[in-house]
This record gives C-alpha cells, structure tokens and sequence, in this order.
C-alpha cells in the first residue's frame, strides 16, 4: 500500500512538473514575443518634432528652445503619480530658469487644464494640450508619467517613466541632459 501511494504520489509530482514546464515555457515565449516590440538605442536619439500653442496663443516647436534643456513631462490630470509630482517639478522649474519646462497634458481640455494648475498653485510649469495624443504616440509612451530630459543639441539624454518624481530625481534627470547640478 505504501509504494502504490509513493507510485501516485511521484505521478502527481511529475505531471504537475510537467504542467510547470509548460507554463514557463509558454511564458518565456510570450516575453520574446513582447521584446521584440522594445527597441534599445545605441545612442541617445533626437527628440521627435512637436509643435504647441504657448500660453499666448503663439505656435512654438521644440527647435525653438535648441540651445536649452528641455523636459517633456507627459502627464494627465486624472493620473495620480502625474499630481503627486506636479509640486516637485514646480519647485525644480522655480530655481531653474535655465531649463524649459513643458507639461504636456494627454488628451484634456484646457478648462481641465487650467484649474489643475490653478489648484496646485503651478506657477513655473508651462502647460501644452495635446488634445489628440499625438504626441504620446510619437514618442512612444505607454505610462503617465513619463519625462523626458532633452539637452541643448535637442537629443534625449534620460527618460524617466513612472512616478512621482522627487526634486533630487528631477535635477539628477536636468543633469545627465547636460544642465548641471
């Protein structure tokens, strides 16, 4: 009796085994599958062209602050990490004049927009209304928030996705983009 339980007990150890190999290959194999869609550069790579209206209604694009850092902050009102980080950003853009700042929001109107900023109190920020998405599918972008820091010559040097940030992470993210501590 006591070796036909062994027998069943082994069988059962096998097949669950067996069943666990299955398992994790077919999960290996599904994360082959998603790589393949993950692409590493060997170098950092130019920021995309986007344009916006500033808050004066003027059309500006990024080629228009070539010679400054830039960081891109893609962000949504409804994102939790986005409104947790929105005060660190505000901080960091009030002692960095030097660096520009944009906040671009995903797919919101501007009513959205604007008493968000007005509830925090940002100041510092400069918002843009990206009422398609477009530039979340430009870039890229599959989580809110994701930030990215681009250096004087235009190319990203650093991106950062998830949050909040804090205000040392935000200086680190200006200082690998080449504005300094």
């Amino acid at each position: 009796m006591t070796s036909l339980l062994r027998h069943r007990s082994h069988r059962r150890f096998a097949g669950l085994s067996a069943a666990l190999v299955v398992v994790a290959n077919w999960h290996f194999a599904a994360a082959q599958e998603a790589a393949k869609h993950f692409v590493m550069h060997e170098a950092p790579k130019a920021v995309a062209a986007i344009s916006f209206r500033d808050e004066r209604g003027q059309v500006r694009t990024l080629a228009d602050f070539k010679g400054k850092v830039v960081l891109l902050n893609l962000w949504a009102t409804w994102c939790v990490p986005c409104r947790e980080e929105m005060p660190a950003l505000d901080r960091v853009a009030a002692s960095r004049p030097d660096v520009v700042f944009l906040e671009i929001d995903l797919q919101e109107n501007p009513e959205a927009v604007t008493a968000f900023f007005a509830r925090y109190g940002l100041t510092h920020l400069q918002p843009v209304l990206d009422p398609q998405g477009k530039t979340t599918t430009r870039y890229g972008v599959l989580s809110l928030p994701t930030t990215f820091f681009v250096d004087r010559d235009g190319v990203i040097q650093h991106i950062k996705i998830g949050g909040p940030m804090s205000d040392e992470e935000i200086q680190r993210g200006i200082a690998k983009a080449g504005g300094g501590s």
